[in-house]
This record gives C-alpha cells, sequence and structure tokens, in this order.
C-alpha cells in the first residue's frame, strides 16, 4: 500500500491510485465479454496445470516432494535444499502472479492496493487446505468449493428459515459460511491433511472394486 501511494510508477502516474486497463485485446481478439474473459483465462488454467503436473513429475519436482517431505533426509541423499526451496517459490511465486494480474486485469477490469484484502489472503488459503495440501487436483476442488458453498448457503438458509417461519438475513448467512470454513479447515487439518483430493482418491479407488471387495 505504501509503494503504490506515493511511487506513481506503479499506477502509471494516476491520481486516483488505481491502475485500470481498457479495451484489453489479444491478437486482434477483444477480450470484452464475460465469456471471453471466462475463456481468456481457462487458457491459461490449462496451461499452467499442465506444466505444474509435468514439472511435479520432473526431477525438479521429485526433489521438491523429498523437500517437503523431510529437507534432513532429502540433503543426505544429495538434494540441494537452498537450490529445491528457491526454484519452488520462483515457479509458485510466478504462477500465482499470472493469476493475480488476470483476477485484477481481466476479472475487476482495474486494479488498486485495497483490491487485495485480507479477506482474499484467507479465501486463497481456505481453497488450499480444504482442496488438499500439495496437490494439483486439490486446488481445484478447493476453488469450486470456495465458490459454490456461499452459492448454496445463499439459497439452502432463507429456504430453510421459511420453513420453520424465520427470517435468515445476509449478516446471518456470511457469519455460517466463516463457521462452516473454520470448522472444515480444523476438521481437515486434524482428520484429513490431504483435503477432497484424498478424499476424490479414495472415492475413485473404492468404486474401482465395487461391488466386489476384491
Amino acid at each position: 500500500d505504501w509503494a503504490f501511494l506515493r511511487i506513481g510508477w506503479f499506477t502509471n502516474h494516476n491520481p486516483s491510485g488505481s491502475v485500470s486497463v481498457s479495451n484489453l485485446s489479444v491478437l486482434g481478439w477483444r477480450i470484452d465479454t464475460p465469456v471471453e474473459k471466462y475463456l481468456f483465462c481457462l487458457a491459461f488454467v490449462v496451461v499452467f496445470a499442465l506444466l505444474a503436473k509435468n514439472l511435479v513429475r520432473s526431477a525438479i519436482g521429485r526433489e521438491w516432494m523429498a523437500i517437503r517431505d523431510m529437507d534432513v533426509a532429502a540433503a543426505v541423499i544429495g538434494i540441494r535444499p537452498v537450490y529445491a526451496k528457491l526454484s519452488a517459490f520462483a515457479v509458485s511465486s510466478f504462477i500465482v502472479g499470472v493469476a493475480g494480474a488476470l483476477w485484477g486485469f481481466v476479472h475487476l477490469g482495474s486494479w488498486e492496493p485495497a483490491a487485495f484484502s485480507i479477506d482474499r489472503s484467507f479465501q486463497l488459503l481456505f481453497m488450499v487446505i480444504i482442496g488438499g495440501l500439495g496437490s494439483i487436483m486439490g486446488s481445484f476442488f478447493g476453488a469450486a468449493f470456495i465458490v459454490v458453498l456461499p452459492i448454496f448457503l445463499n439459497q439452502f438458509l432463507p429456504w430453510l428459515g421459511g420453513l420453520f417461519g424465520l427470517t435468515v438475513s445476509t449478516a446471518t448467512v456470511s457469519h455460517t459460511e466463516f463457521m462452516i470454513f473454520g470448522a472444515l479447515i480444523v476438521w481437515f487439518l486434524i482428520v484429513e491433511p490431504h483435503g477432497l483430493a484424498k478424499l476424490w482418491s479414495i472415492g475413485k479407488q473404492k468404486l474401482r472394486i465395487w461391488p466386489f471387495p476384491h
């Protein structure tokens, strides 16, 4: 916040302190409708998901997983901890930076420091924990859950309150959402640290042998 408010270069010397992008286009393709914005961002998601999937399977990805599991043991077998940690940080920061640029300039259309609040940071943290730590598929599950749950609560709680003759306010729905997120985070961290991705994997394994036990 301090830098964006005092260094005009970051905001192209805009007096309002915000950065906006108008007439967004790529190779002659004007991106100005919600569908076009979605397809544009989806292309980045597909490319980076495939990139991340192949990186995990590569030698550097194996080093990252070894460092994640136990850095001392990884160093003993010849993996350089500093190199592995810095490379993981650099790659993940680059991917998150691209995601932030798409969110700010494609989704919002204009950006200012207040746009990325602490609530947004918590939302991203909830996606990772609920979806599954160290899982690419878990990131998708966590993002879908974070988006779908508020929509479901906004529809379900007023309907449930109407059945009992109660009025459910918007604040009640919002507080219920935070309570559910908090309970799920505690539950996943204690019971299933790998989140929804692990539950999805277990479900697929059981469906493969269903209805036979062997």
